[in-house]
């Protein structure tokens, strides 16, 4: 487990970095709340997998049901934030969603891959 947060603090500074590299590179396109967006991500991403991974420790039979749970909950968390910052930050709200699925299809991918990869450790033992 110590691993997978030392991937998710990396992954999380390169995110974190991408988006001051905007404010350099992209004029314009730079948003403050860019920078944040990573670790909004990085925070709901760690304790999903936290949830996950005890559930599938403490009993593998209820490990598909809480993953499937776990991440339609956050998904639905997902878009009420991302519906409300573009519903209230008109302006802003294109590079916001561009963000903002930028992340998410990298957590998500990070998550699948560390949880793929836990389950057939577990089946090898």
């Amino acid at each position: 487990m110590k691993k997978y947060y030392i991937s998710l603090i990396l992954i999380t500074i390169v995110m974190v970095l991408a988006a001051f590299c905007t404010l350099w590179f992209a004029n314009g396109i730079f948003q403050t709340i860019m920078p944040l967006i990573p670790l909004y991500f990085a925070i709901i991403t760690g304790i999903q997998h936290y949830a996950v991974v005890k559930s599938f420790y403490k009993d593998p039979r209820t490990f598909v049901k809480n993953f499937l749970g776990l991440t339609v909950g956050s998904l639905f968390l997902h878009l009420v934030i991302l519906c409300t910052w573009s519903l209230t930050h008109i302006p802003q709200a294109r590079t916001f969603i561009i963000a903002f699925c930028i992340c998410y299809v990298v957590y998500l991918a990070f998550e699948t891959i560390a949880l793929v990869l836990l389950v057939k450790n577990q089946r090898k033992q």
